[in-house]
């Protein structure tokens, strides 16, 4: 994993998403339970040595991207089933993979001038960390395909306005 505090933003986020689904917890509860315990002393351990590092995190990134999720969650979960293959469904994705894709969309949806290339970068090492590797090209092809239909969304409206 990256070691930049985005990146750590973004794992941490994943992890806030999955708690809140799946935990079926309240956002408010999640998003005071990760600044209080997990924002303030993070150590993580990158390359799966002995050497821990501490890092911090960008708080404002990591608030954002959960923040947006909670926002735009319908909007997530719609582009989750309608860029899936048709013989796929959302429940038949693992529950940690459908976290790392539902903070790639709000992060997209957040920051739409954000390249593809580091969008896929980064969810595709928090694929590589918590799933299956042959999940990678999945995600990848995945980001791309959502990448690419919110930018000509985001075309059209332009050419509208």
């Amino acid at each position: 994993m990256n070691n930049s505090k985005r990146s750590l933003a973004r794992y941490l986020s994943m992890q806030a998403v999955y708690q809140f689904k799946e935990g079926n917890l309240k956002y408010d509860d999640v998003l005071v339970q990760f600044i209080e315990l997990h924002l303030k002393n993070i150590c993580f351990d990158f390359e799966r040595s002995e050497k821990n590092l501490n890092l911090e995190v960008d708080k404002k990134y990591f608030i954002g991207l959960f923040t947006k999720y909670i926002k735009e969650e319908n909007e997530i979960n719609e582009l989750i089933k309608n860029n899936l293959d048709k013989h796929w469904t959302v429940n038949r994705l693992p529950l940690v993979l459908r976290a790392i894709l539902k903070v790639a969309i709000a992060e997209m949806l957040m920051s739409p001038k954000l390249s593809i290339g580091i969008i896929a970068s980064e969810y595709i090492i928090l694929t590589e960390t918590f799933c299956d590797i042959k999940e990678t090209s999945f995600v990848n092809a995945f980001i791309e395909n959502t990448y690419n239909f919110l930018k000509k969304k985001n075309e059209s409206r332009k050419k509208i306005n």
